[in-house]
């Protein structure tokens, strides 16, 4: 018998079984109007409990998304640095097996260019899924901005709906809580975020605003493999949006 089918052995479901009950503790939380401390003290349910808590939750759901982008990309990656590079050599070596010149040249071509172009492409995926992780990550932090806020219900579904805008979500943080949204942390790299971002979706090119957040880039400098940027960038909308949260707080 191996280990894996002894009950005292780990296997796959232990795994999967802890990883779903701890998400769930995020992504399952359920608002409840009669809640108790473990403690002697009674747990009381108001707007600022309330924001409080789901705050948090909305922060922590934005980095499990950002987290799952990380692990997409590298068993992407993983793929084509072991699978991938096997495969496509065995499909070579199964070439190899015939005598080459006895292969039509039509047949050789095409039995190459497939193995040529599956291993190309292959590679090319880094690059878009490295795009996507940079639009995928602002989107998150986008949708949870206008979910926290909406958690406050001081908020117009208009002024909700314009709050993607940076001069919008500036001059709103500032009158409805005295909120200077350059203070707020990470809010520099949310920038950065954000002009990446329009810039992979519209132009393929860095463009002004993406220099102007971050001199690293240049001017019209082709955006090619993002995933370094990713890694600068992907704990930033959690830590904003947590210190956002923070600062709301006392005007709840």
């Amino acid at each position: 018998m191996s280990c894996c089918a002894s009950p005292g052995c780990l296997n796959q479901n232990h795994f999967l079984n802890s990883w779903g009950q701890r998400k769930a503790l995020v992504v399952g939380c359920k608002p409840k109007t009669n809640l108790q401390t473990t403690s002697h003290m009674a747990f009381t349910w108001n707007s600022k409990t309330r924001f409080n808590i789901y705050s948090l939750v909305t922060a922590d759901q934005v980095g499990i998304q950002i987290a799952s982008l990380d692990v997409l990309y590298h068993n992407n990656e993983t793929f084509i640095d072991h699978y991938l590079q096997q495969e496509t050599q065995k499909e070579v070596d199964k070439i190899n097996e015939r005598d080459i010149s006895t292969i039509p040249e039509d047949e050789l071509h095409t039995l190459t260019r497939a193995v040529s172009d599956y291993y190309g492409l292959s590679h090319e995926t880094k690059e878009v899924l490295s795009h996507y992780m940079i639009v995928a990550t602002y989107s998150f932090y986008e949708k949870a901005l206008k979910k926290m806020l909406s958690l406050t219900n001081q908020f117009t579904s208009g002024e909700l709906r314009n709050c993607h805008k940076k001069v919008r979500i500036v001059q709103l943080l500032q009158q409805k809580f005295s909120i200077d949204y350059a203070t707020l942390i990470d809010n520099d790299r949310i920038e950065e975020l954000r002009c990446l971002n329009n810039d992979i979706k519209h132009n393929g090119v860095a463009g002004t605003e993406l220099v102007a957040a971050n001199n690293q880039w240049t001017l019209n400098q082709p955006l090619e493999n993002t995933k370094a940027a990713f890694d600068r960038l992907k704990d930033a909308p959690r830590n904003m949006l947590l210190n956002l949260a923070q600062k709301v707080e006392p005007h709840m």
